[in-house]
């Protein structure tokens, strides 16, 4: 509990310490997925529709920070794999999972709009956040470490688009509700807790920065 609060705490300060212009608003949409006791190595797999909505405050051309709230509800099940152990045990799970993140995003080249050529960069982004989870009326929360790659395009003036691949490492074993056996093998915390990831497309919008807008003769 007192991890949470830290957290939260350093969201809330984060949020309200940067001005309220070089901002983009956006929204993006996908699929979630999950990846833990159930599901150990598979991608992409169980597909649940996902959405959610973030503020960018962008330092410039090459560095940004984005707060984002993320709707990502995923599911698994034992009989979907067919390993013998499995298909005993025959566990199964539908969580819903609402999280909210503060991100560093770094762009690899100077993301600004020019009107003699569409401009685009790749990007990677990683922060800190906070998870809370429903599994069937259960409620858990816990901290998480969201990171995450992406492409950026600007579409228009105001407008940019962007894909996206963002995971989630979180520090429990509540997602999916399967407890780990114990092994020597498989004994790091970096096994032992589930994770789960978004993948989508956004759309954001520009507002306040005329000056990091890039002139027509510029190239």
């Amino acid at each position: 509990m007192k991890r949470l609060k830290v957290v939260l705490i350093f969201l809330c300060i984060s949020w309200t310490a940067f001005p309220q212009s070089n901002v983009d608003l956006g929204l993006f949409a996908g699929t979630s997925h999950y990846m833990g006791d159930i599901n150990k190595e598979r991608l992409f797999y169980a597909p649940s529709f996902s959405a959610g909505a973030f503020y960018r405050y962008v330092a410039n051309p090459r560095y940004a920070v984005k707060f984002a709230f993320t709707y990502a509800p995923v599911k698994g099940s034992d009989l979907d794999f067919n390993n013998d152990f499995q298909q005993l045990r025959g566990e199964s799970f539908r969580t819903t999972i609402g999280d909210i993140t503060a991100q560093f995003e770094f762009n690899f080249v100077k993301f600004q709009y020019s009107a003699l050529r569409m401009t685009y960069s790749p990007y990677l982004s990683g922060g800190i956040g906070v998870a809370l989870m429903n599994r069937e009326g259960t409620f858990s929360y816990d901290f998480i470490i969201p990171f995450g790659v992406g492409v950026k395009v600007n579409l228009s003036r105001r407008l940019s688009g962007m894909v996206l691949w963002e995971f989630r490492k979180t520090f429990m074993d509540e997602i999916d509700s399967v407890e780990n056996f114990p092994s020597q093998e498989f004994s790091s915390r970096l096994h032992n807790n589930d994770w789960y990831y978004i993948v989508g497309i956004g759309l954001s919008f520009r507002i306040n920065y005329n000056k990091m807008l890039c002139p027509a003769y510029e190239h």
